[in-house]
């Protein structure tokens, strides 16, 4: 009874694959693609616009932290508001292909020193960072953007 069934499957299949023979027609050739083009290096109007972005985060830190006094309760708020607006204007400069990272600190500015390091692994030929310092008598705001072509 399994030879019976295997046996008809075999005629189907030997029809189904004579009638496609019949129905072949000539391929036709098509045009090779192009080879596809990846970008490794960022062009040279492309780079990291390391002076706009100076001017953006100079401006944004300004017009946030004008005439203010610092706040315990305000300063976490500040730093937020800060960070994602420099991020927000860095990105309209449309720098393609560049992941941008934003860091904000707010302190009290009391005549305590303050050390901070940042340590990165990057391609210096593509990557980059800008950051700029406001101080005022009462508050001390240190903004850091990092740049990072994205291969």
């Amino acid at each position: 009874m399994a030879d019976e069934e295997v046996g008809e499957e075999e005629t189907e299949i030997q029809e189904a694959g004579g009638d496609s023979e019949a129905a072949v027609t000539p391929v036709e050739t098509e045009k090779p693609l192009a080879p596809p083009k990846y970008e490794v290096r960022p062009g040279l109007g492309d780079k990291f616009q390391a002076q706009n972005v100076r001017d953006i985060i100079v401006s944004t830190m300004q017009e946030q932290l004008l005439g203010r006094q610092y706040r315990s309760d305000q300063a976490p708020r500040w730093a937020k508001v800060i960070a994602n607006a420099v991020r927000q204007r860095v990105q309209e400069l449309e720098m393609k292909r560049y992941k941008i990272i934003v860091q904000t600190t707010v302190l009290e500015l009391k005549g305590a020193g303050v050390k901070c390091g940042q340590r990165c692994i990057w391609d210096p030929e593509t990557d980059d960072y800008v950051d700029d310092l406001y101080r005022n008598d009462t508050i001390y705001c240190y903004t850091i953007v990092y740049g990072v072509y994205l291969y």
